[in-house]
């Protein structure tokens, strides 16, 4: 199983953001599934709800730190400086 999707845009390593929503992902089934079984209360719109708003200020945060190592990766190899 290939879990490039995890990485970032460099391919060389885990980023926490994504690895946190492929979790999130796993947690809400998981709770859907036990819950089911266990015949309790869960309301998946609720659970939905929490992790899309957590999910979404991290997704921000990432696209905001991928776009700025992207400028600086642009910058390097077109001979330019950071601060130029």
């Amino acid at each position: 199983m290939s879990f490039n999707f995890l990485r970032g845009p460099s391919n060389q390593h885990l980023e926490l953001s994504r690895l946190l929503w492929a979790v999130s992902v796993v947690a809400g089934i998981g709770f859907a599934g036990a819950h089911l079984w266990l015949d309790h209360a869960f309301s998946i719109i609720e659970f939905g709800t929490g992790m899309a708003l957590l999910m979404a200020g991290g997704g921000g945060a990432t696209a905001i730190k991928d776009t700025a190592s992207a400028r600086v990766a642009a910058g390097a190899s077109s001979g330019m400086g950071a601060g130029q």
